[in-house]
């Protein structure tokens, strides 16, 4: 992911003498007026500076976290008076470390940025606001943009996810890639093993392991979020944080498998619904019955063609249910002898406003 930093914008009014810091700056130069951007002209005199951009766009490509990318974007002055450099903005952490404040007719110059990556994650967006004196071009946007990796990649996602049914389990595996010079090697794989179990496979030694999670068939049922703690060779990442996030649900369930109503106005609770769905893993002939214990709860199902399972609509009745807290359950009664009654709580809250 990009570093939150990046949803902000950094705005340097430049001086002959710029100053490189990693803070903020205003620095407007000594006798200055202020610059208000605007459209271009619609004449442009024959004396008048003329701006041209060498390139618009500068991709640095794929990039381990904590380098450093630097670049110089060329700027030539086609026109016939200096060519003043007024202002740049960019996306933090941009930072130009180097230019000019004014290019000469005919001459070039270059404004050098500096991209520390150690705090990006993902794909960097990153936008280059130039302001300049050119009055058929006042300002300049250019583009600084790259993916930025860790030294020890999870792939395809940095987690585990997977659900199964009782009786039959499932799997999922992830990928360690390691983009550091050093050859990795895994120490350990550490974690609960109430709920599933792990298996390491080396596909190229030092470079790429495959990890593989099993949920238990027999485990405990339902949701939760557990740790695995990989130790690992390497310097910078000697340990991986990796979450399981699995379930394990009975042959009937139901998704959601909590009514969550959350916080409601009394106003607004008559237009609030809720969908349910209840599934019977390899039924063909499932029939429900749904009832509630909470005053002002609407039920409506409707069965699926398939007959393995319904879509249930849950509502509030406004008139029916009182100012307060909303705590209580849906009681399915079912056809399945094993699983002849789901209940499934219900929570929330109508306040006055």
């Amino acid at each position: 992911m990009i570093s939150l930093a990046t949803r902000r914008i950094v705005f340097f009014v430049l001086s002959p003498l710029f100053a490189s810091c990693g803070a903020q700056q205003n620095i407007a130069p000594a006798g200055s007026a202020t610059v208000k951007q605007g459209f271009a002209t619609p004449s442009v005199p024959p004396s008048a500076p003329k701006a041209a951009f060498a390139e618009s766009r500068y991709e640095f490509g794929e990039v381990i976290s904590g380098s450093v990318v630097e670049h110089d974007f060329a700027l030539v002055n086609q026109g016939a008076a200096p060519m003043m450099i007024q202002q740049v903005s960019m996306t933090p952490p941009l930072l130009v470390t180097q230019m000019p404040h004014a290019v000469a007719p005919g001459a070039q110059g270059r404004i050098h940025f500096k991209l520390d990556t150690a705090d990006l994650d993902g794909k960097f967006e990153g936008t280059i606001l130039v302001s300049l004196n050119d009055p058929a071009q006042p300002q300049t946007r250019l583009a600084f943009s790259g993916r930025v990796i860790p030294p020890i990649e999870l792939t395809p996602r940095s987690a585990f996810f997977v659900a199964g049914q009782r009786g039959l389990g499932n799997r999922t595996s992830i990928e360690i890639v390691n983009h550091e010079s050093e050859p990795l090697r895994i120490k350990s794989v550490q974690h609960s093993v109430e709920r599933f179990t792990t298996q390491l496979e080396t596909m190229k030694p030092g470079q790429r392991y495959r990890l593989t999670l099993a949920l238990k068939p027999e485990g405990p049922g339902g949701r939760a979020a557990s740790p695995v703690v990989i130790s690992t060779s390497s310097k910078r990442m000697p340990v991986l944080n990796v979450g399981a996030n699995t379930c394990l649900y009975e042959r009937v369930h139901t998704f959601p498998d909590i009514v969550e109503f959350g916080k409601l106005r009394a106003s607004d609770a008559g237009s609030v619904a809720m969908t349910l769905m209840i599934h019977q893993e390899g039924g063909t002939d499932f029939k429900v019955h749904l009832s509630t214990d909470i005053p002002g709860l609407s039920l409506k199902s409707e069965r699926a063609p398939k007959g393995d399972q319904y879509q249930a609509e849950v509502t509030l009745n406004l008139q029916k249910i009182p100012v307060g807290p909303i705590k209580g359950s849906i009681f399915i009664d079912t056809n399945d002898a094993r699983f002849p009654r789901v209940t499934v709580p219900v929570n929330g809250q109508i306040v006055e406003r």
